[in-house]
């Protein structure tokens, strides 16, 4: 059994790793403006925290094995928040592809020890945690960008805000981390002996033909949520001329819905089951980022936000779960397979978006991604079950 106190100090784990990011959402054009950065730069520059996010996927495993997952969310989380103060203190080009890449390798290692500790609570408590530890990670990203924008709403420096704020969220963060049940140790990287008849996972794993559609179905999906992290506050201040607060509070309307969709996720998809879900969601997303590039007016930006909110939400969490079910290959092949590929929206979604921007604007390359996401609603028997 696992105890309430257990469940609510995992969820909160999600939610200060989450409002770490939040910070920095709306602070990302003041960032820009600060370095002199183009469109194309801040692409290139934004490229570097997913990269550094790869090696620290590639290490988590045996540094998670060594201390074990409550401990190394007690580390990784506090660590996470305090290298973020790295990228407001920059002065180049460089400097901020250097610090983002540091940021993107500790982000990786919570990633891991959170992710595994929330399956491993799951599994403790014989329930479904997972969609819900992904609705407070929103919650966090809501809190944090609102959080961000009001700060600089008030003109406060870059600097001054991350100086001040990240340590109280490393605080934080490390005090629900201390709040985790001291489960017995299990491994996150895998020997033959502990998956018995199941082999090993690769750490970077060829999709088989059998699940390689399947992988590229969320693509679009994920790239539409990347975006929206990146580039929504650049496409309000420089599109939409507006201010910092109202910057933070579109990306909160975006996470909030996206929230409540996830929070609810298993119970939507139990009724309506998977292969709508992805539908509608592959509907929603597209129709969301065509509306949302072409906005008139700061009305139409809050409807196209949370249409694309909605649609984001649980596409992925389900491509997980038919990836699991999947058979010809083991469940972590499968699944690792999915990751990496899917993984690989986050590293062409910000120079995609920076180079289209130079060339026909931010409207058109935001309209871009329409398409791409319209591809999931093509692939979207993927996750249907196979034999």
């Amino acid at each position: 059994m696992v105890s309430r106190l257990s469940k609510w100090a995992i969820f909160g784990v999600f939610f200060f790793e989450a409002s770490v990011i939040g910070q920095w959402i709306p602070r990302i054009p003041d960032i820009k403006d600060k370095l002199g950065l183009s469109d194309s730069d801040l692409g290139l520059a934004l490229l570097s925290m997913p990269l550094g996010t790869l090696v620290g996927f590639a290490i988590a495993g045996r540094i998670i094995d060594r201390i074990g997952l409550r401990d190394a969310c007690r580390l990784f989380l506090p660590v996470w928040a305090l290298l973020f103060i790295t990228p407001a203190l920059t002065n180049s080009f460089f400097q901020l592809a250097l610090a983002l890449f540091v940021c993107g390798c500790a982000i990786g290692l919570i990633e891991t020890a959170m992710n595994t500790e929330a399956a491993r609570l799951e599994s403790a408590a014989g329930a479904r945690l997972m969609s819900r530890c992904h609705g407070f990670w929103s919650l966090g990203t809501m809190f944090g960008a609102l959080l961000g924008g009001f700060i600089a709403q008030q003109g406060v420096s870059v600097a001054w805000h991350y100086v001040v704020v990240l340590p109280i969220i490393a605080l934080g963060g490390f005090w629900v981390s201390s709040l985790l049940p001291k489960l017995p140790r299990i491994k996150v990287s895998p020997s033959p002996d502990d998956l018995s008849d199941k082999p090993p996972a690769k750490s970077i794993t060829i999709p088989s033909k059998a699940i390689i559609l399947l992988c590229i179905m969320p693509l679009g999906i994920m790239m539409v949520e990347g975006v929206f992290i990146d580039w929504s506050a650049v496409f309000m201040r420089d599109v939409m001329d507006a201010s910092p607060l109202l910057i933070a509070v579109t990306y909160a309307f975006f996470a909030t819905i996206m929230a409540a969709v996830r929070l609810s996720g298993d119970a939507i998809t139990e009724r309506f089951g998977e292969l709508l879900v992805v539908r509608f969601s592959a509907i929603a997303a597209t129709v969301g980022i065509a509306m949302f590039a072409l906005a008139p007016s700061t009305f139409w930006v809050f409807v196209a936000a949370a249409i694309s909110g909605a649609g984001v939400a649980i596409v992925f969490p389900l491509a997980v779960t038919a990836a699991a079910n999947r058979r010809g290959h083991s469940s972590a092949d499968n699944i690792a397979a999915l990751n990496m590929i899917a993984f690989s929206a986050f590293l062409i979604a910000p120079p995609l978006v920076g180079f289209l921007s130079e060339a026909i604007g931010l409207r058109m390359a935001f309209l871009a991604l329409a398409p791409l996401a319209f591809m999931t609603f093509l692939l979207s028997n993927e996750v249907k079950p196979r034999n």
